[in-house]
């Protein structure tokens, strides 16, 4: 009974195709299943966008679209068209004796160079806390 009942639905639907409507045309043509791309409008290019970027008084990055009056403020103009920044490769100089130090790149962070040193080092010191537990926590498995 399900599959008549199919097949009646089947054939209500293909005949929209034949039966003709007001206008004298088919009810349904297989460009009505196509999309109207004629009211699609192609974008015009982005203008570049200028952002303004300064320290505050307590030293943290502002950005605007906007100028302000800050004497230590650069302009950074970006591409309108792409929302990303291609990835810098920072490098670590070393001077004589000491530990190698982050060099990022100016305007490309809101932290210092020694800022993302001591992260890195926090990160570094958590990784091998976990690795010391998880390292007792199979010994401490093994002996059961």
């Amino acid at each position: 009974m399900i599959k008549v009942m199919f097949f009646l639905l089947f054939l209500a639907f293909a005949g929209l195709f034949f039966i003709d409507g007001p206008s004298g045309k088919p009810v349904l043509t297989i460009d009505d299943f196509k999309p109207d791309l004629s009211a699609v409008e192609t974008e015009q290019p982005a203008a570049p966008a200028k952002v303004y970027k300064w320290q505050d008084e307590n030293g943290v990055w502002q950005f605007s679209n906007q100028p302000q009056d800050a004497t230590l403020g650069e302009t950074v103009e970006y591409d309108g068209n792409i929302n990303t920044m291609p990835a810098v490769e920072a490098s670590r100089s070393t001077s004589a004796g000491s530990k190698p130090k982050l060099s990022i790149p100016s305007g490309l962070t809101t932290v210092s160079g020694d800022q993302a040193e001591q992260m890195m080092d926090t990160v570094n010191n958590l990784q091998q806390t976990l690795d010391e537990r998880k390292a007792e926590l199979d010994r401490l498995g093994a002996g059961n």
